[in-house]
């Protein structure tokens, strides 16, 4: 049976900076965060986060710039280690440490880039 989504989810992730999630499963559960690619955003995933949701915690942000998330002016807001903060922010605003991290396109750059820079915040919760 599909776990049911909710939807219209926002999280303070840094100053100025609100990111769109929708959500599947249970608080506390492990958490696995989906991130989606170019053009795209969190719905590209529900399929996924119905299914994951029967045994994880399954999250799919909308990236800054997409969807309902925050949509800064300047170029330099969207570099990857920015993106980066956005991705760990919500991670702590969901209340956890680590996530797995499932991503495809623009969204596997970012979690290539997070596993290298930050490999304490990705792999098993």
């Amino acid at each position: 049976m599909a776990a049911p989504i909710r939807d219209g989810q926002f999280a303070q992730v840094q100053p100025g900076i609100k990111l769109h999630y929708a959500t599947a499963g249970t608080p506390g559960a492990p958490l696995m965060v989906f991130v989606h690619g170019f053009p795209e955003a969190w719905f590209e995933w529900e399929a996924q986060l119905a299914h994951f949701g029967q045994r994880y915690f399954a999250v799919a942000p909308d990236l800054r710039g997409f969807n309902l998330s925050s949509k800064p002016a300047e170029v330099a807001a969207y570099r990857p280690k920015v993106l980066i903060g956005d991705l760990t922010g919500l991670i702590k605003h969901l209340g956890y440490d680590s996530a797995v991290v499932v991503a495809h396109d623009w969204g596997g750059a970012l979690a290539w880039n997070l596993a290298i820079q930050l490999p304490q915040w990705s792999g098993s919760s």
